[in-house]
C-alpha cells in the first residue's frame, strides 16, 4: 500500500493526494501547450518509506516512463519501461494503474 502519493505538473506544482481531476489537468495543460524543451513533463510519484518507490513519467512528446526504484530515495534502480504513444487517455490509465497499484497493467 502507498503511504504517499504526489503529482508534479510540469511547472514544478506539487499536489499531494490527487483525485482524477488533478490528473485530467496536469496532462490537460501538458499536452495543450507548445513544445517545451525546459518543462518537457509531469510525473506522479507512489511510495512508503520502507518498500519501492514507484514513477510514471510522461512527456508532451507522447512518451512515458515507468521506473521502480528500490526506496523512496531513489537508491537503486530495479526497473525501468519506456512507453510511445502515450496521449491524454492512456497517460490518465497509466496514472490511476499506479495508484490503485495495477502494476500489471502498466506495460
Amino acid at each position: 500500500m502507498h503511504e504517499w502519493i504526489k503529482l508534479t505538473s510540469r511547472w514544478g506544482v506539487e499536489k499531494k493526494n490527487p483525485v482524477l481531476a488533478d490528473l485530467k489537468e496536469v496532462l490537460n495543460e501538458l499536452f495543450a501547450a507548445d513544445k517545451d524543451d525546459e518543462h518537457p513533463d509531469a510525473w506522479l510519484e507512489c511510495g512508503s518509506e520502507t518498500g519501492p518507490l514507484y514513477v510514471v513519467s510522461i512527456f508532451s512528446s507522447g512518451c512515458a516512463v515507468f521506473t521502480k526504484y528500490s526506496d523512496a530515495d531513489m537508491g537503486e534502480e530495479l526497473q525501468k519501461t519506456k512507453m510511445d504513444d502515450i496521449n491524454l487517455e492512456s497517460g490518465l490509465r497509466l496514472w490511476t494503474n499506479l495508484i490503485e497499484e495495477n502494476h500489471e497493467e502498466i506495460p
